[in-house]
């Protein structure tokens, strides 16, 4: 949830748990069976953990490469002392922003909607040629088909304001090692508002006796 003057908006990453997603199954899987040969001794309270373990890692990740954006729109210029383990993920950003000459306008806004009662955080809004473009900006192996629903839902908020011309992810790219590749893929997607709100009419339906809880409902 965000929580505006004491009001509930529930958040868009929130409302599509309910897509299921076989490859996130697929990676805590592998990831219990990695620590588990790592020390066969783990029980199976400590083997289950791994996975959450290696996703606050890669939370740490996404904020200093979020952070490493910001500092791009305020200054236009790279950042010295950026962690060893960030670097290429810094590079493959300032090489898209050396190809596309992405204007950034905004980063890290909170957008909500009191119509549909949903609150997000924006990567990017900016200028990309000609058109206006809200941007996700990722690190991981591959971009999903969900990111385009996420997108929509922020395209929404941001029509209040401004215009939105395009939805797109910048992937900056992890490789099977799980170590960073140095390269970025850029992808437009399909908007589709109508989708995630059928996502968030399903999420409020399983979700009903919480939601009423929350005071959401």
């Amino acid at each position: 949830m965000y929580w505006v003057n004491d009001k509930p908006y529930l958040s868009t990453t929130q409302v599509l748990t309910v897509i299921d997603k076989p490859a996130l199954r697929y990676w805590f899987g592998k990831e219990v069976f990695y620590a588990m040969t790592k020390d066969p001794s783990l029980d199976e309270r400590t083997a289950l953990a791994a996975p959450y373990q290696t996703s606050d890692k890669a939370k740490d990740r996404g904020t200093t490469v979020h952070s490493i954006v910001e500092a791009f729109k305020n200054t236009g210029e790279q950042i010295e002392n950026i962690p060893q383990h960030i670097q290429p993920y810094a590079f493959a950003f300032y090489d898209f922003m050396r190809d596309h000459k992405l204007e950034i306008l905004e980063n890290e806004k909170t957008l909500l909607s009191d119509e549909h009662r949903i609150a997000g955080t924006l990567d990017v809004y900016g200028h990309l040629g000609t058109k206006s473009v809200v941007l996700d900006v990722k690190t991981g192996k591959d971009i999903y088909l969900e990111a385009g629903l996420q997108l929509s839902a922020y395209a929404n908020m941001m029509r209040v304001e401004k215009p939105v011309d395009e939805i797109a992810v910048l992937l900056l790219e992890t490789g099977q090692d799980g170590k960073p590749t140095g390269k970025y893929k850029f992808q437009t997607m399909t908007e589709n508002f109508d989708v995630f709100m059928s996502c968030k009419n399903l999420y409020e339906y399983l979700n009903h006796e919480k939601l009423l809880k929350a005071g959401y409902l």
